[in-house]
C-alpha cells in the first residue's frame, strides 16, 4: 500500500490497511470506495464526524477571511472562544491558553505548576498517557515511553496505581510540583478514577502544596457531557 510518496513520511504509528480519501457523519471512505464506520476520529479529534456542514462553513467562511494569525496580534474571534469556554467550563476558570496538541498542553501545565511551586517532581498514574515529549513520556506509563524520557535526560515521575490513595499519600513530598491525572484514562481502557480517589487527591494537593493538574485531553467535558 505503500507509493513513492510515503516513504517520504518518517514512520511513526503502525497505520491501517486503508487509505482514507474522504469522510462523511461517523463514515471514512478508501481509496477503493469502501466505507469503514470510524470509531477512531483521528485520535478523538474529528467529535463532531467528517465534513460536518457547519464545521465545514465555519472553516471557509474564516479561511476567505483570515486564516491564520499569531496570538501576537489580538483578534476577536480567539477571545470569543476563550470567553465560551471559560464559560461552558464545569468550575470557573481564570484564563485559557490555546495550543497545538494534548502534549503541548500537559507540558505547558507541567511547566506552570514548577514555576508556580519551585519544585521538579511530578507523580502520575499507572496506566496513564500523557504525551510524546519529553516532559510528557517521563510521566507516561509504559517502558518504551520512559526510555524516550531518560534519553532526554528527564527525570521520571513517580507513578502510582489508579485508585489507590494510600500509594497517593506516600508519594507525595515536599519535592513534588504536580499530580498529574486522567480522570479517565484513554489509552488504558476508558479506566475511570473514583470520586474518593480524585477527591483524596485534591485534599492531598491542598495539604502538601502540590498543583493536581488533569489531562482531559481524550475524555475533556465536552466530548463526554
Amino acid at each position: 500500500m505503500l507509493t513513492q510518496d510515503a516513504d517520504a513520511l518518517l514512520p511513526v504509528y503502525a497505520t491501517f490497511p486503508l487509505r482514507a480519501v474522504a469522510g462523511h457523519g461517523s463514515w471514512l471512505v478508501d481509496d477503493a470506495g469502501q466505507e469503514w464506520l470510524d470509531a477512531y476520529g483521528g485520535h478523538a479529534v474529528a467529535t463532531c464526524g467528517h465534513s460536518h456542514p457547519d464545521v465545514v462553513r465555519a472553516i471557509a467562511e474564516q479561511a476567505a477571511t483570515l486564516l491564520f494569525y499569531s496570538t501576537a496580534v489580538p483578534h476577536a474571534n480567539r477571545e470569543r472562544l476563550a470567553a465560551e469556554l471559560v464559560r461552558r467550563a464545569p468550575e470557573p476558570l481564570a484564563r485559557v491558553f490555546f495550543c497545538n496538541s494534548g502534549a503541548e498542553a500537559n507540558e505547558n501545565q507541567l511547566m506552570l505548576a514548577r514555576r508556580k511551586t519551585g519544585r521538579q517532581g511530578v507523580v502520575s498514574l499507572r496506566g496513564g498517557w500523557h504525551g510524546r515529549t519529553a516532559a510528557t513520556l517521563a510521566c507516561t506509563d509504559g517502558a518504551k515511553y520512559e526510555a524516550g524520557a531518560r534519553r532526554a535526560g528527564v527525570p521520571l515521575s513517580r507513578k502510582v496505581p489508579l485508585n489507590d490513595i494510600t500509594a497517593l499519600d506516600g508519594a507525595i513530598d515536599d519535592t513534588i510540583a504536580a499530580v498529574l491525572i486522567e480522570p479517565v484514562q484513554g489509552f488504558n481502557g476508558a479506566r475511570t478514577c473514583t470520586p474518593e480517589f480524585l477527591q483524596a487527591a485534591r485534599d492531598l494537593c491542598d495539604a502538601r502544596g502540590a498543583k493536581l493538574l488533569f489531562d482531559e485531553v481524550q475524555c475533556g467535558t465536552g466530548r463526554t457531557g
